[in-house]
């Protein structure tokens, strides 16, 4: 939905809003504040002032309500993002959040090399990809930096474990994206919905810190399902899995990233199917009480490892990630 169009001119602005994967179009005054920009949004998507968080408007985020948009320095037309609950989805019973498919099926196994060589080279699976890379929009929250690395990070199970009512961070985690930070841009990539994506990243705060920023975040509907040539399940058909194919955001930011410079921490080896060289498998992170005593020390040998390559190996496709636990304990 739109609100009523305004021609765009040297007095307005033509704001494109990002939420729950949707783009929502704003044409208003330069002399309009932040907090009528938060009441516009509210009328078109049902969360509440208090609930949204704006991204990219300014440069710092969760701008007070009395700043004026001439203030901000925006180009025109600017996108930004909001990231906030609508009201119905605040009000639902816990028990339907508990009983959704948060995380869509946690079944993994490794491939030998033989078979990523046939995954990468299977015409249908390169048929998807170039659909999904026609297809994927990407919102950038920030922007990419010359010369840095690019980390993509799962989220469940990585960073953190949700589980009745609370989101548990994994032990050192805003310890290891400040640190990390300098070196790499950071990306989060969820098998989740984007609503329940939200809703964690929310819960995790990971939007508020100043120590590091997130260049952009990406959720189920950026991955494509892809065949098993070999393996069968229970029911004796080929197993299918979904991916998360780098490629995407390597077509997407060809003058930043590439194979030579992107790591891919995830707990499922299965997403690295596609980029098995690029792919970096961590534990898996579950936790169930909220006890401040955990032995998790991943994220801190994880820390070490990413800080020595950036700094150490100009070609990320030169090495080999299987041993990163080992050499991060070493450092």
């Amino acid at each position: 939905r739109k609100m009523a169009a305004a021609k765009v001119d040297d007095q307005n602005y033509k704001l494109i809003a990002k939420w729950n994967g949707k783009k929502y179009d704003l044409d208003v005054e330069k002399g309009y504040t932040v907090g009528q920009v938060r009441k516009m949004l509210q009328m078109l998507t049902c969360v509440q002032p208090k609930r949204q968080k704006i991204i990219g408007l300014g440069k710092k985020s969760n701008l007070e309500d009395d700043v004026t948009l001439d203030s901000l320095q925006l180009k025109n037309p600017h996108s930004f993002m909001m990231v906030g609950c609508a009201d119905e989805d605040v009000m639902l019973d816990q028990s339907e959040i508990d009983d959704l498919p948060l995380v869509v099926n946690d079944l993994d196994w490794n491939y030998d090399p033989s078979e990523y060589e046939e995954m990468i080279a299977d015409v249908e699976n390169r048929q998807k990809l170039q659909d999904a890379v026609k297809s994927v929009e990407i919102s950038i929250i920030n922007q990419p930096r010359r010369d840095k690395k690019l980390l993509v990070l799962d989220l469940d199970h990585t960073l953190l474990h949700f589980k009745n009512k609370k989101t548990y961070k994994r032990p050192f985690c805003f310890e290891f994206l400040k640190a990390v930070y300098p070196f790499y841009d950071i990306v989060v990539w969820s098998q989740t919905s984007w609503k329940w994506l939200e809703f964690k990243l929310i819960e995790l705060d990971i939007f508020t810190s100043t120590d590091f920023f997130i260049s952009f975040v990406l959720d189920h509907t950026a991955m494509f399902t892809v065949r098993s040539k070999r393996r069968k399940g229970k029911d004796g058909k080929l197993w299918e899995h979904q991916v998360k194919a780098l490629e995407i955001i390597w077509q997407k930011f060809p003058e930043y990233y590439s194979a030579r410079n992107t790591v891919h921490v995830d707990d499922l080896s299965r997403n690295f199917a596609l980029n098995p060289n690029q792919g970096l498998k961590i534990s898996r992170f579950v936790k169930t009480s909220a006890d401040p005593s955990d032995d998790d020390m991943e994220l801190q040998v994880l820390q070490r490892y990413l800080v020595h390559i950036a700094l150490s190996v100009p070609d990320f496709t030169t090495i080999d990630h299987s041993d990163w636990r080992n050499f991060g304990a070493r450092a």
